[in-house]
């Protein structure tokens, strides 16, 4: 017989003797079943209800919803998501200023409060808090940014079923976009009973694993009927008197280049501590200078970014209320110099 042929016929006998030499173990049916093994296992997985990331499951919940790395049907109730909470936020943060109700953890949801959303950049099928409705902060704004009517405000909330009796978690993109701080203070000054921020907002709650959905939810319409609360709006002729304390909370740029008289500099950015307000002995460092016993009022150029600083305040127990910018350049003749 030819060598070169007892040489390979001698490394196929060795090739079959292999697996038993080297204890090497075979997947059941033998070790030429390895494909039709694989391929049964992938359809046992297949037919299994174990989840997979971002398809909704067969079950009862909403159309849409998921949560990242996590069943669909997953809530706050989970070992696993206080594990979850404590990575993101170690336990209630209320405790941390004097007026702490006002700031909702994200372990505090239930299911009696109304959720609503208020951010204004949405990518069309980008997810939400599960249970949230949609209302725009910038939806109770004009092009120019000035606020609406109260009547066409109330008729927002109206349509969107909230009842000024509810008790409203409001979140929008993120904490620093002052999108929930804005919607807050309106819904405050519109006469709402109970209305909190959720502390870190949707970027916290989604770090968290905590449940998302895509869906959209309605409320049935109702009549919102407001009961106003003018002293958390100031005008033109409150700031002129001496009363309050001003606060500034454009840029240090823009405060440098004009102010109101005696206004102290205390942008947006001095109040945030990465995704979320300051904790209150930090806040009590940036309102150093401020004397707790009189009112103080916050103004900007940006409704948003004036919120965030007044709900600084309120959190810190201040009398605070906003005023813009525009409105007192409105006032404010321009002055004009002679050239000699």
């Amino acid at each position: 017989m030819n060598k070169n042929l007892l040489i390979i016929l001698w490394i196929a006998y060795a090739a079959l003797l292999l697996p038993q030499f080297a204890h090497a173990s075979c997947p059941p049916g033998g070790c030429g079943s390895g494909v039709d093994y694989w391929m049964n296992s992938a359809q046992d997985f297949i037919n299994t209800d174990a989840p997979i990331v971002g398809v909704r499951q067969e079950s009862d919940v909403q159309t849409g919803s998921f949560v990242a790395g996590k069943p669909a049907n997953w809530g706050l109730n989970a070992t696993d998501s206080q594990a979850a909470l404590k990575e993101v936020q170690p336990g209630s943060r209320n405790s941390l200023f004097l007026r702490g109700e006002f700031l909702e953890p994200l372990a505090s949801i239930s299911g009696t409060a109304v959720l609503v959303d208020v951010s204004d950049v949405r990518p069309q099928g980008s997810a939400h808090i599960k249970g949230a409705i949609e209302v725009p902060a910038k939806s109770f704004l004009y092009e120019n940014h000035s606020i609406r009517p109260v009547s066409e405000v109330q008729d927002i909330l109206g349509r969107a079923g909230i009842l000024r009796d509810d008790r409203v978690v409001v979140y929008g993109s993120s904490f620093g976009s002052g999108e929930a701080t804005f919607a807050l203070w309106l819904l405050r000054y519109l006469g709402q009973k109970d209305v909190l921020a959720l502390d870190g907002g949707l970027d916290d709650w989604t770090r968290a694993s905590l449940p998302l959905e895509t869906g959209m939810n309605l409320r049935a319409p109702i009549n919102y009927t407001p009961s106003m609360r003018p002293e958390l709006l100031a005008d033109y002729d409150y700031v002129l008197s001496g009363t309050p304390q001003l606060v500034d909370a454009r840029s240090f740029l823009d405060y440098g280049q004009g102010r109101i008289k005696n206004a102290l500099s205390i942008s947006s950015d001095q109040v945030m501590e990465g995704a979320r307000i300051k904790p209150g002995n930090d806040l009590n460092q940036t309102f150093a200078t401020l004397d707790q016993k009189r009112p103080v009022v916050v103004y900007s150029d940006d409704l948003y970014k004036a919120s965030l600083v007044w709900y600084a305040l309120l959190l810190m127990g201040y009398d605070s209320r906003i005023y813009t910018w525009q409105d007192w350049q409105a006032h404010v003749k321009p002055r004009t110099y002679t050239i000699k």
